[in-house]
C-alpha cells in the first residue's frame, strides 16, 4: 500500500461526509509535502485539511460522525475533531491579510483553493491533495521546487513576509531541515523587512527557535538568519563562530542554545532568555549547563572543587562537559581526571543534604527567620565541599563556631 493510498483510506470517513455534504475536501500541509518527499506517513496522528465550508457548516457537516470538536480555533475558520485515535483539524479556505501594526491575521474565507494555498508560507507547503481522488493541486509548482531544493514563497516575499514576518523565522528552518537553497529574492527581502519583526510575538519567535535547533544540522539555517540581520533582533551576542559547534551536539533545543550562549555572560544571556520567554525552569537548565561548562575549564579535579561542581552541575553534569568540549581542546584531559576524583568519592556524592535544617538552625543559634539563616547554611553547604560528608553532631559543633566569631 502507497502512502497515498493510506492516507485517502485514513480519510475517507470524512471525505465521504463532505462530499454528500457538496462540499470539497483537500489534504493540506505537511503531510502533502513529506508524501512528495517519500516519508512516511502512516505515524502521522494530526492530519491537516481544507474546504469550501464556512465554519458553522463545517460543524454540522462532521458532527453525526466526530468523537468530539476541537473549537478554540473557530474564530480562525479551524474546526478540529477527534475521530479514531486521530486529530482532523478543517479549516475553512482562506485569504487573509495581516495589517501593518498587528499580529493577528484578519481572517477572510474564499471559496477557492489556489487562493487559499496562495496564502501559505511556502511553495513547497503550498500543495493539496483533492479527496476523494488523490489529485495533486500544486498552482505554485512546489513539486518542482521540492526536486530542485529551492524555498521559494508563493506569492512575492515581499508580500508573504509583510503578511507575517514569523516566516522569514521559519525560512531558516525550512533551509535546515530539508536543506533547501533560499531563492536570492527571498534573502533580500528577509534583510529589508527586519524592522517588520518587530510585530511578531516572543513565544511565537521561540517556537520556531526550538525547532530550527531540532533539525540534525541548524547551520545553515543560523548563517541566513545572521547574514540577514535577524539573529540580532533576538540572540545578538551569538556569532557565527558558535554555529560549527552545534552539529554534533544531540538535536535538544535547550542544549544547543546553551551552545550558542556558552561564550555570552550570564547577565546578557539570562536577559535574552527571557525577552524570549524561556520557562524560568529552562533559564536554570541553560545557566546550570554553561556554568558546569565553564568550571571544568577551571580543572576541577580536586575533592573540594569537584564536590562543588558536582552539587552545582545539577543532573546536567553530562550536557556541560558536552558544552565544554566546544571551548577548549583541554577539555578530555580535564574530564579523564574528573572522572577519576569522581571514582575515588563514589557514594558520597548522592547526598548533598545537609544533617541540619533551618529551624534547627534558629534553634541552636537563637536568631530569628531571616537573612542570616541562609548565611549559615551557605556556611555549612561550603564546608561540605571542604570536608565531605560530615555529621548531625559534627554540623552543630561547627555552626557554634562559625557564630562566635561571626554573630
Amino acid at each position: 500500500m502507497t502512502n497515498l493510498t493510506y492516507l485517502l483510506q485514513e480519510t475517507e470517513q470524512i471525505t465521504n461526509i463532505f462530499v454528500n455534504s457538496k462540499k470539497s475536501l483537500y489534504l493540506v500541509g505537511g503531510i502533502v509535502r513529506d508524501l512528495l518527499l517519500g516519508k512516511d506517513v502512516t505515524s502521522n496522528i494530526d492530519i491537516d485539511l481544507t474546504t469550501d465550508a464556512l465554519p458553522e457548516e463545517i460543524k454540522d457537516i462532521v458532527a453525526p460522525l466526530a468523537e468530539n470538536l476541537w473549537l478554540p480555533g473557530e474564530k480562525f475558520g479551524t474546526i478540529g475533531i477527534h475521530l479514531n485515535g486521530r486529530t482532523y483539524e478543517i479549516t475553512t479556505h482562506r485569504a487573509e491579510s495581516y495589517n501593518l501594526d498587528s499580529r493577528k491575521p484578519q481572517v477572510t474565507y474564499s471559496t477557492n483553493i489556489n487562493e487559499d494555498l496562495s496564502r501559505r508560507d511556502f511553495t513547497v507547503n503550498a500543495m493539496a491533495i483533492s479527496l476523494p481522488d488523490g489529485t495533486l493541486i500544486d498552482p505554485f509548482q512546489g513539486e518542482h521546487d521540492l526536486a530542485q531544493g529551492l524555498l521559494r514563497t508563493p506569492l512575492t516575499p515581499q508580500e508573504s513576509f509583510s503578511d507575517d514576518p514569523l516566516r522569514m523565522l521559519r525560512a531558516a528552518r525550512f533551509i535546515a531541515s530539508y536543506k533547501l537553497t533560499p531563492d536570492p529574492e527571498l534573502i533580500n527581502t528577509m534583510a529589508d523587512l527586519v524592522d517588520r519583526f518587530s510585530i511578531v510575538s516572543a513565544e511565537r519567535i521561540l517556537g520556531e527557535i526550538d525547532k530550527l535547533l531540532q533539525a540534525k544540522d541548524p547551520e545553515e539555517g543560523l548563517q541566513l538568519l545572521h547574514d540577514t540581520g535577524l539573529l540580532r533582533l533576538f540572540l545578538p551576542e551569538v556569532t557565527p563562530e558558535r554555529f560549527q559547534y552545534i552539529v554534533d551536539i544531540p538535536a535538544d533545543p535547550t542544549l544547543r542554545i546553551a551552545a550558542l550562549l556558552a561564550k555570552t555572560p550570564r547577565h546578557d544571556y539570562d536577559k535574552r532568555l527571557r525577552a524570549l520567554r524561556f520557562s524560568k525552569e529552562r533559564i536554570v537548565i541553560i545557566r546550570q549547563i554553561i556554568e558546569g561548562a565553564s568550571h571544568i575549564l577551571d580543572s576541577p579535579v580536586g575533592d573540594s572543587d569537584y564536590r562543588r561542581w558536582y552539587f552545582q552541575s545539577g543532573e546536567n553534569r553530562e550536557e556541560s562537559y558536552q558544552i565544554a568540549l566546544t571551548l577548549s581542546e583541554n577539555v578530555p584531559k580535564i574530564w579523564e581526571k574528573m572522572e577519576e576524583t569522581r571514582l575515588r568519592l563514589g557514594e558520597e556524592l548522592n547526598d548533598f543534604v545537609l544533617p541540619v535544617s533551618g529551624d534547627e538552625i534558629m534553634e541552636l543559634l537563637q536568631i530569628k527567620e531571616g537573612q542570616m539563616v541562609g548565611v549559615a547554611l551557605k556556611y555549612l553547604q561550603e564546608q561540605r565541599f571542604y570536608k565531605g560528608p560530615f555529621t548531625d553532631s559534627d554540623a552543630r559543633e561547627m555552626l557554634l563556631e562559625w557564630w562566635e566569631k561571626n554573630k
